[in-house]
């Protein structure tokens, strides 16, 4: 069997940066209502609306296509790996997403209703037939998947704005306290269950919104991840493709991007057109803001690593253990099971609360990947991969 190639250095810290922004962006949901977030008493002070346009100028909707671009250009990696063994890559990669639609379930239940292992375990088993198809080919239907969704996004801001023209007693019911009084009372006085049954109670309503509102976006980050791995630049800093995206997509990414994330926090709720329009603005930027990302990261990768650097890829190496290592730490510090915080943070508070549980996801990894070759939730889904091999 001829060797496994030694590492990259650039897409494990790539999922490093993509963890931190993980856990910023999900705070929300753990801390406030579903329907509400930070916009019931979160954003009154100045600095907590700061806090909220930096979370959503510098993070949102760029975190998770992050993540996304790592999660397709994963599929050539497994495949080239079965190559390498003379293994069926097709049942390993089935094997993997199912075991990844396990895990999404109970952490969706038990911890996270955001849990995104549930959508890219389906997505992925719908980009394996797309494994043949070119590079610039798979750029073309990237981008058209990404433009279809902001226009879907647009789409929804439209109505919801005829709607509160038309109709706005009915959304202003939408928008009342009242919608979330089952998720404050499992969060703040039920126990693990009671949470969990609530949790439960969401997934045949957030699944299917998270397929329609984010799934063809992610779909066309895979689309793009898988390209990258093919052309042989996602683990390369020095491809000329990053430099471009440093320079030109950076800038272009972030002013929009901030742009969007000050009408967002200029909306009155969620429930509402202005919110729906800044989500739309900050899709239609996404892929500028990732590739910028992907570019700095790149320019960060150059060069012999030193301790810090590979301390954070040895932590993104075992970024599913860190993702769910996260929920777990955000779920016990806000749900009344745990500390008791649920709706207790202002937007700032809670923010900051949850770039340290973001940090303290990657050191923990870091420090486990000093001592072990894989994560202990790396080494289980290896294990369903690989049938039982570790």
């Amino acid at each position: 069997m001829p060797p496994s190639p030694p590492r990259a250095l650039t897409p494990d810290l790539l999922r490093a940066f993509a963890l931190i922004g993980i856990a910023v962006v999900n705070v929300s949901g753990f801390a406030a209502p579903a329907t509400d977030g930070f916009y019931g008493t979160g954003l009154e002070a100045p600095a907590d609306r700061a806090a909220y346009t930096a979370m959503s100028g510098l993070f949102l909707m760029k975190s998770y296509p992050l993540f996304a671009m790592m999660f397709g250009a994963g599929l050539a990696w497994q495949l080239e790996a079965a190559a390498r063994a003379g293994a069926d890559g097709g049942a390993r990669y089935f094997r993997r997403m199912a075991a990844l639609i396990v895990l999404g379930a109970l952490h969706f239940i038990f911890f996270w209703y955001g849990d995104i292992l549930i959508t890219y375990g389906l997505l992925g088993c719908l980009l394996f037939p797309l494994r043949g198809v070119p590079a610039g080919s798979l750029v073309r239907l990237g981008l058209g998947l990404i433009a279809l969704n902001t226009l879907i996004l647009f789409l929804f801001s439209a109505l919801l704005g005829a709607g509160d023209a038309l109709a706005p007693e009915e959304i202003a019911k939408a928008r009342a306290p009242a919608a979330d009084a089952a998720q404050v009372g499992a969060f703040t006085e039920g126990s693990f269950l009671d949470a969990a049954a609530w949790r439960l109670s969401q997934l045949p309503l957030v699944l299917p919104s998270v397929l329609i509102q984010q799934g063809i976006a992610v779909f066309g980050f895979f689309c793009l991840g898988l390209a990258a791995a093919k052309a042989g630049v996602i683990d390369q800093p020095q491809a000329r493709i990053w430099k471009l995206s440093r320079w030109v997509f950076l800038p272009v990414g972030l002013l929009g991007s901030l742009w969007a994330a000050s009408l967002m926090t200029r909306a009155e709720t969620i429930v509402s057109s202005q919110y729906m329009l800044a989500g739309a603005v900050l899709m239609a930027f996404s892929v500028f803001s990732v590739f910028g990302y992907a570019g700095i990261i790149a320019l960060a990768s150059q060069g012999s690593p030193g301790p810090i650097r590979r301390f954070l890829a040895r932590a993104g190496s075992a970024s599913l253990t860190a993702y769910l290592l996260q929920s777990l730490l955000l779920s016990f510090l806000f749900a009344g099971y745990g500390l008791d915080q649920f709706g207790r943070m202002s937007a700032a508070e809670a923010i900051l609360t949850a770039l340290g549980v973001g940090l303290a996801s990657l050191a923990f990894t870091g420090i486990w990947r000093s001592f072990a070759a894989r994560g202990p939730l790396e080494v289980l889904l290896r294990r369903v991969t690989y049938w039982g091999r570790a």
